[in-house]
């Protein structure tokens, strides 16, 4: 399956949403169109993206996608891209963000936590620090998961992997320079657009990875085996920090992908836009954010 969560203004409440083909398909619309309802009438998960799909597993879901495939795709359940906003594939406020760091072979892994309130969805605009030359950008694709792990076997971590995102991480040179690596990254991550099931995803090792500023396309090299797999990296982090279904682990970042976004010319006002075979493509613009006020209380 291929889902999303949506805004359709000026309602306050995200969508789910079904995606095939490229199209977009409200579930509750989908739902309301069958004879026979997938979910007890008043259900409270019937339009809660993170019960729905991470606490019950995509209940229901997966008849909902069968007959998308089937060619049973209403128009009045028809979601329009140019009328709706893109949030992130999570609730960001129950989810914790881990970005696992490239190491070497016979290394254990490393990991730092990122901020999960700072997620932003597809083609939103990201806002900097006000005092960065330029912006930086490194590519991952992302796990969510759908079970608790806790000091986890690799074959446990392997099942409790849902899906998989693209993940954009924003650096902000300047401040690593000045104030260290997490103060350069905790301002803002880019998550989705779409969480592609891990039947449906397949094997990523060789999926092919793309950035585009502007009118220029630079494709990127792929990288070697890792020398863990994502499962044993996730095995290893859930014997520090308990994870539970609807967190994020990004894999280490797509090796080159900062410098070809460089070399693309990704400035402030320029949209990047990634795709990654089967995950679909997301776009993002950095922009300069505004000066915040003092820290200190002002005398006087």
């Amino acid at each position: 399956m291929r889902l999303a969560r949506v805004l359709l203004p000026p309602s306050p409440v995200p969508k789910i949403a079904l995606e095939r083909d490229g199209c977009l398909y409200d579930v509750a619309e989908l739902e309301r169109r069958r004879d026979e309802p997938l979910l007890d009438e008043g259900s409270s998960t019937a339009e809660d993206f993170f019960a729905r799909v991470f606490s019950v597993g995509g209940a229901g879901l997966d008849v909902l996608d069968d007959g998308l495939c089937a060619g049973e795709r209403p128009t009045e359940a028809r979601l329009w891209p140019d009328e709706l906003l893109w949030l992130p594939p999570c609730l960001p406020e129950r989810a914790l963000l881990v970005q696992l760091v490239g190491t070497s072979e016979g290394e254990e892994p490393r990991y730092h936590l990122g901020n999960s309130r700072g997620l932003l969805g597809h083609q939103e605009s990201v806002p900097f620090p006000p005092n960065e030359p330029r912006p930086d950008v490194e590519i991952s694709i992302a796990a969510l998961l759908g079970d608790e792990l806790r000091a986890a076997t690799v074959e446990e971590a392997e099942r409790a992997i849902l899906g998989f995102t693209i993940l954009l991480g924003w650096v902000a040179r300047e401040q690593e320079r000045t104030s260290g690596s997490f103060r350069a990254r905790d301002f803002a991550a880019t998550l989705g657009p779409v969480l592609v099931t891990k039947d449906e995803a397949g094997s990523l090792a060789e999926a092919r990875v793309r950035l585009r500023v502007g009118g220029v396309i630079e494709e990127l090299a792929r990288a070697a085996a890792p020398s863990l797999s994502f499962a044993e990296s996730l095995a290893f982090v859930s014997r520090h920090v308990t994870l539970l279904p609807g967190d994020i682990v990004g894999a280490p970042p797509i090796e080159g992908g900062s410098e070809a976004a460089r070399r693309l010319g990704l400035a402030f006002g320029a949209t990047l836009e990634v795709a990654v075979d089967r995950l679909g493509k997301i776009a993002a613009r950095p922009v300069l954010g505004p000066e915040p006020p003092p820290y200190r209380r002002v005398k006087g």
